[in-house]
């Protein structure tokens, strides 16, 4: 654990948190032009584990996934793999169906190839076979003409994102996030997309908001395009070891706060920390271009400023969020509260895990209360 002033109040933020109810266990790490600031943890591994969190305890971070994977794209696009602009037809001939000849890889990663719609009801046999779900992207059916909305692929980007990894490169998404991100950065025991085996004890709980009684009932109808993407029938339940060990690059990464912040530190930091390159300097500009920022029409019309696989950040109906007030800040939140982003501008990576699930798809919360402490004790939140 960091000792430090900063640390200390990330450390008694945490505790007053757990103490009024928002948060169970916790870990928060941040780096500072390649530097670790934070590292901290506190609180219990689930609502009936009592034992308490470790820095190396593994948390469920939902849609913080989406953020590695987007990593792992832009890795590719650094070595010439992917053109952004490229229709994903170029790696992916099977993708040119029904109305998806023109997609850009750029589209399909910022949430405007219509594909949001997952299969109802959605079984845990489905999410265990990767072939089904690559299958399913190549025969779906957009909802709009792609490039003309955008809605939010919450389960589906994982087989975008897969797909088009899998055919530019020959790999396997999870292999990619191992071999070029995991392994060179020294985090391999703390990045995981699919868990292996013999990892049990190290599992954080979730505590669901089902669980707590704070789920109510959405006023919209029951075809809305949210439940299209989140169905109310999922058989998914993120606590069981089928779906733990499925590969879902979307949902379902295991990490550790060091790792996630390890891993955006070197992208805040031009590509690189502690000697380790992930991508070149010049790179880091795709990965906040601006794709849409339009009404999301799954997040019912909520406005996200979107880029290439991540969420950005910057101001939305004139408040900023958990990323921060600069456009330039890239990474991804989850549903429930964890989160994990670069904010270059200033050298800053962040990374929030939680196991306490609040209502919120952008770190809400005490998420965004933890995000801004740090920003605010660095001086950098204007």
């Amino acid at each position: 654990m960091v000792e430090s002033a900063l640390n200390a109040k990330v450390h008694a933020l945490l505790l007053e948190q757990i103490e009024r109810g928002t948060q169970l266990g916790t870990q928060v790490c941040a780096y500072r032009n390649g530097d670790v600031i934070v590292d901290t943890w506190a609180g219990q591994m689930g609502p009936a584990d009592p034992r308490p969190v470790q820095a190396d305890t593994l948390f469920n971070c939902f849609s913080t996934t989406k953020g590695v994977a987007a990593a792992a794209l832009h890795i590719l696009a650094d070595r010439g793999l992917i053109d952004y602009d490229a229709p994903v037809t170029k790696y992916w001939p099977a993708f040119g169906k029904n109305g998806k000849e023109k997609v850009t890889v750029a589209q399909a990663m910022s949430h405007q190839a219509g594909l949001h719609a997952v299969p109802h009801p959605l079984t845990i046999e489905f999410v265990q076979d990767w072939d089904a779900g690559l299958r399913w992207i190549e025969d779906g059916v957009p909802a709009y003409e792609p490039g003309t909305d955008t809605g939010y692929h919450a389960l589906t980007y994982a087989w975008v994102a897969g797909g088009i990894i899998q055919h530019a490169s020959g790999r396997h998404i999870k292999d990619v996030i191992r071999e070029d991100i995991a392994l060179p950065l020294g985090i391999a025991g703390q990045m995981f997309v699919g868990i292996p085996d013999a990892l049990d004890d190290r599992l954080a709980t979730l505590m669901t908001a089902a669980e707590q009684g704070t789920v109510e009932p959405l006023p919209i109808p029951p075809d809305h395009d949210f439940f299209k993407a989140m169905p109310t029938d999922s058989q998914l339940d993120f606590n069981d070891m089928r779906v733990r060990q499925s590969c879902i690059p979307s949902a379902n990464g295991h990490f550790t706060a060091r790792a996630l912040a390890r891993m955006y530190a070197a992208l805040a930091n031009g590509g690189q920390t502690d000697g380790v390159r992930l991508v070149s300097e010049v790179r880091i500009p795709s990965m906040y271009r601006l794709m849409v920022d339009t009404p999301d029409r799954v997040i019912l019309g909520m406005p996200i400023r979107k880029g290439i696989g991540f969420f950005l950040g910057g101001k939305m109906m004139g408040v900023s969020g958990a990323q921060g007030p600069r456009e330039t800040s890239f990474g991804h939140a989850g549903a429930g509260g964890s989160i994990a982003f670069a904010d270059p501008e200033v050298g800053l990576s962040v990374a929030v895990t939680i196991n306490k699930m609040l209502s919120t798809l952008t770190a809400e919360g005490p998420t965004f209360e933890i995000c801004q402490l740090i920003r605010e004790e660095l001086g950098v939140n204007e």
